[in-house]
This record gives structure tokens, sequence and C-alpha cells, in this order.
């Protein structure tokens, strides 16, 4: 019974969280599309400023800036590093965007692009640490058995969230991708100087590379649920006393070699690794972790097949 309950109460969990992560992935795209619409309104006042019958030359684009209008944006980026004094790595960037009175009309609009991507980064860091704690806090408690502990402290959840599995952590992923959009978005800017395009087909061209956030952003909001999940259920079994874990795939079409490869396997709870013996072990990866066989017989008296149905309500904002 005990095997069937932990693969059963994990899997119900999971199934919760899909529900959950599609309201988080809704949320950074909202924050793209508020990106977007911003950025698209400063191509039409730079069009507006400099065009000559609605185009603009590469010449023109490399005339210097009006001081006034450079004075705007460093009096915006200046109050918003302000209000994030205690961020560093908002500070960092911020401070890297070095003035002079010498920069072109189009330095200044790919300024902006770099300023309104950096903000929606720090929105989006921050709505994935918020969920992902509540999902990290919610894990642990819907785990709990007999008269275990039920929650997990600041410090535990914060170790759990800033863990650099396969070679980054989620803010770290997360602003990484995002400088990879910000270089397409100016290069898209570029391109338009020099062809002389119309600002309409500017805009389009720029809001299609917005288009293309959403699977990436999908992506990395599964994935890593499913590296918080894992290693929040991983500490409520280290607390449990469990030694050893199975790793357990979602065994249908979609299931990767990977994780078919490594189903049924079990580890010591001591080297739970993600991205090498514990999920998430690649992008999009479903698999969980449950007591190895060896540990189960500890846990039959806590357990009551009625549980599996009985998971608290997830009814957390974020």
């Amino acid at each position: 019974m005990a095997d069937n309950y932990w693969e059963k109460r994990t899997k119900a969990i999971m199934d919760l969280l899909d529900v959950k992560d599609t309201e988080l992935t809704n949320a950074v795209l909202k924050e793209y599309k508020a990106a977007s619409d911003d950025i698209s309104r400063k191509i039409d006042d730079f069009y507006e400023k400099y065009a000559d019958k609605n185009t603009i030359s590469y010449d023109e684009a490399r005339k210097r800036v009006r001081a006034v209008d450079l004075d705007d944006y460093v009096k915006r980026a200046n109050a918003y590093r302000k209000s994030n004094k205690d961020n560093p790595e908002v500070l960092k960037r911020l401070n890297a965007q070095y003035m002079t009175s010498k920069i072109s009309r189009l330095e200044l609009l790919k300024l902006e692009i770099d300023f309104r991507i950096l903000q929606a980064s720090n929105v989006q860091s921050e709505t994935f640490t918020a969920y992902l704690a509540k999902e990290s806090a919610y894990i642990y408690s819907a785990l709990s058995v007999g008269n275990a502990i039920k929650t997990l402290n600041e410090g535990e959840i914060e170790s759990i969230l800033q863990m650099e599995w396969s070679g980054a952590s989620y803010s770290q992923r997360i602003w990484r991708d995002n400088d990879v959009l910000a270089n397409k978005l100016k290069d898209e800017l570029v391109k338009a100087a020099i062809n002389g395009t119309n600002p309409r087909v500017t805009a389009k061209k720029l809001r299609d590379t917005f288009g293309g956030t959403k699977p990436n952003t999908e992506r990395l909001v599964r994935t890593e649920s499913t590296y918080v999940a894992n290693a929040s259920t991983a500490k409520r079994y280290d607390n449990m006393g469990v030694k050893e874990y199975e790793f357990v795939a979602v065994m249908d079409r979609r299931t990767s070699s990977i994780c078919r490869g490594m189903n049924g396997q079990t580890f010591p709870l001591s080297e739970f690794m993600p991205g090498t013996n514990a999920p998430a072990m690649h992008p999009n990866c479903r698999s969980t972790i449950v007591p190895a066989a060896s540990d189960l017989t500890k846990y039959n008296k806590y357990l009551d097949s009625d549980m599996v149905d009985d998971l608290p309500g997830m009814d957390w904002d974020f």
C-alpha cells in the first residue's frame, strides 16, 4: 500500500501544480505584453521626433540625441535605481548603462529597450520567487505524515530556490533569457534603421519577437516548478528519516529517453542532485521521487489510502 500511496500522492500534487503553473505562465506573459506595448510606444515617439516621411535613415539614427530626451531617460533610470537600491542585479545592470552627451538616437532607443526589459525581468523574477516559495511550502505540508512538522522555515525555502541546479537558478535563467530577448529586439531596430523600414513594420517585427517568448516561458515554468517540487519533497523525506528514494517517470509517449531510462532506479537521499539523478532532469521534465522500497515499511502505520484524495487546498496567490 505504501508505495502505491506515495506515487498517488505525488501524482495528485503534480496534477494540481499543472493548474497553478499555468497561472504563473500567464502572469509572466502578461509582463512581456506590457513591455511590448511600452516599447511600441517608444518607437512611435522616436519616429515622430526624428523620422522624415515615416522612415528614418541609418545616418539619421546615428545622429546625437537631443539633451532633453537623454535627460528624461536618465531621470527614469535613476528613479528606478533608487526604488531598487537593495536589488544587486538591477543595480549592476543600471550602473553598466553609462550615459554620455554623445549618445546617438539609435543608442537611446536601445537603452529604452534594455531599461524596459530590465523592469520586466525584475518583475518576473519577483513573481517566480513568490510562486515557487509558496509551492515549496505547500508541497512540504502536503507530504506530511503522522506528527511530522508541517512547515518549512524561510531559510530552508530560500536554500531550495537559490540552488544553482544544472548551472543556474531560476532567477539567473530569467535574466539570461531576457538578455537574449533584448538583443534580438535591438537587432531588429538596427535592421529597420539600415533598411529605412516603416515604423509599423518594425513594431510588428518586435511584437513577433515577443511572441516567441511563450514556449520558452512555458518550458521555464514547468521545469523550475518540477525542480522545486522535487527538492521540497526531498527535504520532507529527509526530515522523515528516508534514506533512499526511487525515481518515478511519467511513462507515456512524451516521456524522454533520459527519464525512461532512470524510471525505477533508486539513489541515496544524501546524494540527491537535480539534473543528475533527480528531477528536473531536462526542460519540461515531469518526473518525481518517492521513498525507496527499503524505507516504506517505516511509514505504513501512518498511511491511509483515503489520504491521497485529501490534499490541502491550493488557494494561494502569488
